[in-house]
């Protein structure tokens, strides 16, 4: 019964609206227009707001809601298109957590509000705030005060657009400058996490940068950093559930190469642990670093790389480093190629040694498959003709004989007892051309140094077999 009384009812309700409808056709119309005229008001209302004072009311809703101070705010205005906003024609912003320190002035912030409460001044609700074409001006407080911000604040979104971010040293002088292209800064309330979301240019290289804290579980935060000329990519993900040190673990990955990391660290010290479940060969980085004095003591090992551009970006990179006027710091740094793509050469042993301004490359080594070991001394890298080069005194260890001189083609009446070889070497970076000098078997001996320029294996069999034949002679 009840339901048949029900569908009486909805048929008479249809049946009132198409005869409506069909008496005042232009009704529908009408309505629409009140309607949309209704809510233009609605949303025009706080146009007619005095905000001669109202600056510390938004003091007061941003402090609470972004965690932010606002100070010297000129000109609030509120617009209502292309969505309700108050706009600020300038101002200064703060961090809540240091009040001091100004990070930004700002032009034109344009603060979104929320479509309810538009009638009642006091009770109109911010929902995020929005800035263009800004110049973030930062020294490392202002890093040191987002991060805390980042960790320990919930606050509502912060976008930036077409933007640059400066960042200076102690003495205020700019080391580096980033284009930024958006910045979003949020909190999900349904994932219920904390993000932070740059894209950009650094280095003349465009980047995306990902930070993300979930608080179901709070003591753990990742993040992700992309870099797409040249291809780098590093995940990271932390750890702080002991309040003693942080755990993290670091992946890097380069065109086709990966590097992991796993390592804690306090205030004090970082130490780079050593994985043994990854693969043998697997990069790794494990070593102490020292924070206070700054001192580091590592191990990087690289597998299935090639060797010519492993020397290539290591030299070039301690080139530059050389050239810097603020290196200033004290450490060891060994880098091992275990697996050598190469049909002649194993084993790369490159032993780094930064003391203050010197940098050291002594106790360096290579070995040359079931032949010997070729060791490096008074290694150093200089420019000429603006071109860069590595030379260095060697001393090869012959552990057999037999095969040094069956893999360079050596005849039998050229071939000598022999245990030691020197020479030196110089390596073009820009060319990749190698200039070998005459050959010793005597370590006092002194030759003429005439350096010979290799191109090839071939072009190296061919200069060694013609040494041996003058030492056969002589």
């Amino acid at each position: 019964m009840k339901n048949y009384l029900s569908k009486i009812k909805k048929f008479k309700i249809k049946n009132y609206i198409s005869n409506f409808r069909k008496k005042n056709p232009f009704n529908p119309i009408i309505l629409s227009i009140i309607l949309v005229f209704l809510l233009s008001l609605y949303f025009t209302i706080p146009t007619f707001y005095n905000y001669e004072n109202f600056d510390k009311e938004i003091q007061k809703k941003v402090s609470k809601d972004f965690k932010l101070n606002l100070k010297n705010i000129s000109s609030v205005t509120y617009l209502m298109l292309p969505t309700p906003h108050f706009l600020i024609e300038e101002c200064d912003i703060h961090f809540s957590n240091d009040p001091k320190e100004k990070i930004l002035k700002a032009k034109h912030l344009k603060i979104n509000v929320f479509s309810k409460n538009l009638h009642k001044k006091e009770n109109i609700e911010l929902k995020s705030i929005h800035l263009k074409k800004v110049d973030l001006d930062l020294q490392f407080i202002d890093i040191k005060n987002f991060y805390n911000h980042l960790k320990y604040n919930i606050s509502k979104p912060i976008y930036i657009n077409k933007s640059n971010l400066f960042f200076r040293d102690k003495n205020k002088e700019i080391i580096l400058i980033s284009k930024i292209k958006n910045f979003e800064y949020f909190f999900d309330f349904q994932r219920k996490s904390k993000k932070l979301n740059v894209s950009g240019n650094l280095f003349g290289s465009n980047f995306k940068f990902n930070w993300e804290k979930n608080f179901s579980n709070p003591y753990i935060t990742t993040s992700d950093i992309k870099f797409y000329n040249p291809n780098l990519n590093i995940s990271n993900k932390f750890n702080k559930e002991n309040e003693n040190f942080t755990k993290a673990e670091t992946r890097l990955r380069f065109l086709r190469n990966s590097l992991d990391l796993n390592y804690k660290f306090n205030r004090d010290s970082i130490e780079l642990i050593d994985d043994k479940s990854k693969i043998i060969n697997h990069s790794k980085l494990i070593g102490n670093i020292k924070l206070d004095p700054f001192f580091f003591d590592l191990d990087l090992i690289l597998s299935e790389i090639r060797v010519q551009a492993v020397l290539d970006s290591i030299f070039l990179n301690l080139y530059k480093t050389n050239q810097s006027t603020n290196l200033n710091f004290n450490g060891n740094l060994k880098i091992n190629l275990n697996e050598i793509n190469n049909r002649l050469f194993e084993n790369l042993l490159i032993n780094v040694n930064f003391k203050k301004e010197k940098i050291s490359l002594n106790d360096s080594s290579l070995n040359l498959k079931k032949i010997g070991k070729i060791n490096f001394s008074d290694p150093s890298i200089y420019e000429k003709n603006q071109k860069l080069f590595i030379k260095s005194k060697i001393k090869f260890d012959v552990d057999d004989q037999e095969q040094l001189y069956r893999k360079f083609l050596i005849p039998r009446q050229n071939r000598i007892n022999l245990n030691k070889v020197y020479f030196e070497v110089e390596y073009n970076i820009d060319d990749g051309n190698y200039f070998l000098s005459s050959i010793n078997f005597n370590e006092n001996k002194n030759n003429q140094i005439i350096f010979q320029k290799i191109k090839n294996i071939q072009q190296l069999n061919n200069f060694i077999s013609s040494e041996f034949k003058k030492v056969s002679l002589d």
